[in-house]
């Protein structure tokens, strides 16, 4: 039996005779990847700074592909796994996440919305700059199977005054809103959301995977310049590009180093498991980065020999598909600017991110300075999540932080939109 208390503005949880604090003061960050789940808590109710309390991981067995949950069982068992580990370590009960969602389902596209200033004195309001958003929104068709994730505002412009960040208070007769609308299947949100509250967890938001890397790996500066967010995960490739410190294109690919592993287990005829290791432990981007005399043993299926490869083979079996990936990152990116206008380059993350020779590979087809994107600006048990594989989860916390703290959303799969937008609206004016 639990029993709830209030001791000192804090909820209690009275659990096997332990007194444990409830998430209430707490954000926590749920990715759900194609290969594995992670769960990380993050407390940020003493400091300005996120403070890493618990980790937690779980495989997810067959139950997520390409991004998209395709086992809610599987899934389920997987999340539980994940936060249950997470709370052992912060000793804590969590009630409440923001989860990441990414696939080919995913859309985007940039719009805008305009309208007239009422009033004397032609003062731009709140209410103005709702309106503005609203309309932008509206703008553009949605398909019917499609449910908006963010409105992400890009810039104001009041009266053809243009790169405006906070068009409040301002006076002028027409206000523009440029923004960038970010959507996802609906079947795939409602699954996300039913995983977690099988789970006995409340979603209180669904975020773009890249997008929330990206809080946790790029700076300021970064964003402003012009750069370029590549997340490698299992079974996708998020992209996502910020100029003048604003998201102006996101796209993601249902690709990623899952297929890497399974070409290793073909051309190496093993199972996917050791393929795995192997790719992890051997794998390089790049076949001319391996010494030509190193050779690896891999167990031959059936049996209890090993038969003997050149590591360069290796190499060779991974590179063909690490091409196919940055070179379609890089259509991506000349779809909408020339290279030379991205001078912060690539931040590679993402667990396939780790592998030898990528950087190098997306710097020789991309044409830009490329380097890997660890986390950064958390503390607590910062040792523990400082790795490209926990971006994602991470960013979760920083974006809830920066979003929900005085604005909880009571979110269903429509629910909460109007919420979340003025959420980004004045986070936009924050940064």
């Amino acid at each position: 039996m639990k029993l709830l208390l209030s001791l000192k503005n804090k909820n209690v949880l009275i659990k096997e005779g332990l007194p444990t604090l409830l998430v209430d003061d707490l954000i926590v960050g749920l990715d759900i990847g194609t290969t594995k789940v992670c769960a990380v808590i993050g407390d940020i109710h003493d400091s300005q700074s996120m403070n890493i309390i618990g980790v937690g991981q779980a495989l997810s067995y067959d139950g997520v592909r390409k991004g998209t949950i395709v086992d809610i069982e599987k899934t389920t068992q997987a999340i539980i796994l994940a936060v249950e580990d997470a709370e052992k370590m912060a000793d804590v009960v969590v009630e409440r996440v923001f989860v990441g969602i990414a696939g080919a389902h995913i859309g985007s596209i940039n719009s805008q919305g305009i309208v007239g200033i009422k009033g004397s004195s032609h003062e731009i309001s709140s209410e103005d700059i709702d309106r503005a958003v609203e309309n932008a929104k509206t703008a553009i068709s949605i398909p019917h199977h499609q449910e908006i994730i963010h409105i992400l505002p890009r810039e104001f412009i009041v009266d053809e005054q243009k790169e405006i960040n906070n068009p409040l208070g301002m006076v002028g007769s027409r206000l523009e809103a440029q923004v960038h609308i970010v959507t996802g299947a609906i079947t795939a949100i409602q699954n996300i959301i039913k995983c977690c509250e099988t789970a006995k967890l409340k979603v209180e938001d669904v975020v773009f995977q890249p997008y929330a890397s990206s809080m946790a790996v790029l700076s300021d500066d970064e964003k402003k310049l012009g750069v370029v967010l590549v997340d490698i995960g299992g079974g996708t490739t998020d992209v996502i590009i910020f100029q003048n410190g604003h998201v102006v294109h996101s796209y993601s690919a249902p690709i990623g180093g899952q297929y890497v592993t399974n070409d290793i287990a073909v051309g190496l005829k093993t199972s996917t498991s050791l393929a795995e290791s192997l790719k992890i432990q051997y794998g390089s981007a790049r076949s001319d980065l391996v010494d030509d005399r190193a050779s690896i043993e891999v167990p031959v299926s059936g049996g209890d020999k090993v038969k003997n490869f050149p590591q360069k083979f290796l190499a060779e079996i991974i590179e063909p598909r690490m091409e196919e990936i940055f070179n379609d990152i890089k259509e991506q990116i000349t779809k909408l600017v020339a290279i030379d206008m991205i001078p912060a380059g690539i931040v590679l993350t993402g667990g396939c991110s780790l592998m030898n020779g990528c950087p190098e590979l997306a710097e020789e087809i991309l044409g830009l300075p490329v380097r890997r994107g660890p986390p950064i600006g958390f503390g607590g048990l910062k040792e523990k999540v400082q790795s490209p594989t926990f971006s994602t989860s991470l960013g979760l916390i920083r974006y809830g932080f920066q979003n929900f703290p005085l604005h909880p959303v009571e979110r269903g799969v429509f629910g909460g939109l109007v919420d979340r937008v003025r959420n980004a609206v004045q986070s936009f004016f924050a940064d």
